[in-house]
């Protein structure tokens, strides 16, 4: 008897199990669509900076979206190199440049023995520039579908996708194939206008040259930038005057910057707009220009779900130049904070509260400065890469005979010179594990795997599996590599660590790979996860809510919390 009784209640909770996961997935299929997505990328921005600055922030900008939207915070990178291209590409490909081929911001062309650009397409031309005959840009070299792409087929070209950044590359990668427009600041082109490609247009809308003639980029140069607190309270950083940041054209890399006085040294050689990517000005520019995009294209407005794709790049080039613990970079981000908030309240009057589902990542985040950390006495270096080149050279000419056996040394790439290899009738796997054995006993290099093994065995842990992911045959080199943890990379020979200035990424380490992935509106609940995710699951994770087709590479897996 009580047995059956068991049995019974067995039953009905298997019942009620049954009714309730029935009930959770008709609320979610229930659940309307976004009228619009709006994907913010910040470059080079670390999880731990949502956080550290938080006294400081605003009400409305991340802490509105930590509030109200779902954190997820462990999210991390599954391969190497981190950079700006790559880790675009990913975010909207939903897969690793194993699979969508965007390996670095540039790569080494084996085959054409020259370097390519991420976005390179030399069949198209500048739109909207003053100079003629500009090389364009183009997603050309994305080998999948992104979920752009799959939006845009879904509703037969009837949703509107745009990208916008102040870098070509950060604009057009995340468009994907079929974006009906991708615009980034030409820095090259007095005063700074905002330009597109021949690949999306024959001539720039009307109103982005109503944009370009505020001429709001000159306007922004003409100012001073100061600490929007006083300095001294900006603790969460080093001192302001340091031995650690890129002195910029002053006698100190110091607040105040009065960017009308610099720009006079920039214009001499034609980049005075430059400046406009390390100051706090240039987010306030891209965060107008953005909310123009949805004015204009009236994004939203119709019964198709439109995408914007905005990546803020001013925090990954002053990253670069000031490093992510200096005062600069702190207010940057009290800053873009701001401009977060003035961004979602206009989506809140345009779109409407609840209309639209935004996310927030990054593509990468940073080291330390080297220099920084060596007098914290915290394991740091210089690969040198000229000198791991030299002593290779040496090495296979001892043991091979005397020849030009490295095509290319590039960072963490090694290209041997398959046509004196093939000449010599050598094999080609031998001569990579015999330069992978000689380079990771080098100081410096922590391992080198061979394209051989890359291909042939399968990495499911550690670096090596980054590595493996960040790998695509027809254009990684023959050994890839990887260097000590807290070890920036480095031309010169010579350089001392502690006169590394200024900052780099592209490891697979956790300051480079751990980054903040946050979602806010349209049916995300409030809630955090520290489960460790990725951000090329965010493309899964819009498909599975807009009901698409999976992007053509996609390896990503939908963020099951969002679905609860």
């Amino acid at each position: 008897m009580n047995t059956l009784i068991k049995s019974k209640r067995i039953i009905s909770i298997l019942i009620l199990y049954l009714i309730s996961s029935n009930f959770s997935y008709a609320q979610s299929d229930d659940l309307k669509k976004p009228k619009l997505v709006v994907g913010i990328v910040v470059d080079q921005m670390r999880s731990e900076q949502l956080y550290r600055y938080a006294k400081k922030y605003s009400e409305d900008g991340f802490k509105r979206i930590l509030r109200d939207g779902f954190n997820f915070k462990n999210t991390q990178y599954n391969f190497t190199p981190t950079a700006t291209a790559p880790g675009h590409s990913s975010i909207y490909t939903g897969t690793t440049p194993a699979m969508h081929g965007i390996i670095g911001n540039s790569w080494y062309n084996r085959y054409k023995k020259s370097y390519t650009s991420s976005v390179e397409d030399t069949t198209v031309v500048l739109i909207g520039s003053k100079k003629q005959n500009n090389t364009g840009a183009s997603p050309k070299q994305l080998l999948t579908t992104t979920i752009s792409d799959q939006l845009r087929l879904n509703t037969n070209f009837r949703s509107k996708v745009i990208s916008v950044s102040l870098k070509d590359r950060a604009a057009v990668l995340p468009g994907g194939h079929l974006a009906n427009a991708a615009y980034w600041h030409d820095i090259e082109t007095s005063p700074g206008y905002f330009v597109s490609s021949s690949y999306y247009m024959n001539e720039l809308p009307k109103w982005v040259s109503q944009f370009n003639k505020l001429e709001k980029s000159s306007k922004y140069l003409d100012t001073v930038w100061n600490t929007l607190f006083p300095i001294e309270s900006y603790t969460e950083s080093y001192g302001d005057n340091n031995k650690y940041e890129v002195v910029l054209g002053e006698n100190s890399p110091t607040f105040p910057y009065d960017f009308k006085k610099l720009r006079e040294k920039y214009r001499k050689r034609n980049i005075e707009y430059l400046m406009l990517g390390f100051s706090p000005a240039g987010n306030t520019l891209l965060t107008e220009f953005a909310m123009d995009v949805v004015k204009n294209e009236k994004l939203g407005n119709d019964e198709e779900t439109d995408m914007l794709t905005i990546s803020y790049s001013v925090t990954d080039k002053a990253g670069h130049i000031f490093g992510p613990n200096s005062v600069e970079i702190e207010d940057i981000y009290i800053r873009l904070d701001l401009e977060i908030g003035k961004l979602l309240r206009y989506l809140d009057k345009e779109i409407g509260k609840g209309e639209y589902t935004l996310f927030l990542t990054s593509d990468h985040g940073a080291v330390p400065i080297a220099s920084y950390l060596n007098d914290l006495k915290i394991p740091t270096g210089v690969a040198r890469i000229t000198r791991y080149k030299d002593q290779l050279s040496n090495y296979l000419n001892t043991k091979y005979g005397e020849g030009s056996w490295i095509q290319n040394f590039d960072g963490d790439q090694l290209y041997l010179n398959r046509n004196i290899i093939n000449e010599k009738k050598l094999q080609l796997e031998s001569i990579q594990q015999d330069a992978a054995n000689f380079l990771v006993n080098l100081e410096g290099i922590s391992g080198a795997l061979t394209a051989y093994h890359l291909q042939t065995s399968q990495y499911n842990s550690g670096l090596r599996e980054l590595i493996q992911n960040g790998y695509q045959h027809k254009r990684s080199g023959d050994v890839l590599i990887t260097f000590d943890a807290g070890l920036v990379q480095d031309d010169d020979p010579e350089i001392e660590v502690s006169s590394v200035k200024g900052t780099i990424h592209g490891s697979g380490y956790s300051y480079d790979t751990h980054v903040p992935l946050l979602w806010f509106g349209n049916g995300i609940t409030h809630g955090e996860s520290v489960r460790k995710v990725s951000p090329i699951d965010i493309s899964s994770t819009l498909t599975m809510m807009l009901n698409l087709q999976l992007p053509s590479g996609n390896s990503g897996s939908p963020l099951i919390e969002l679905f609860k």
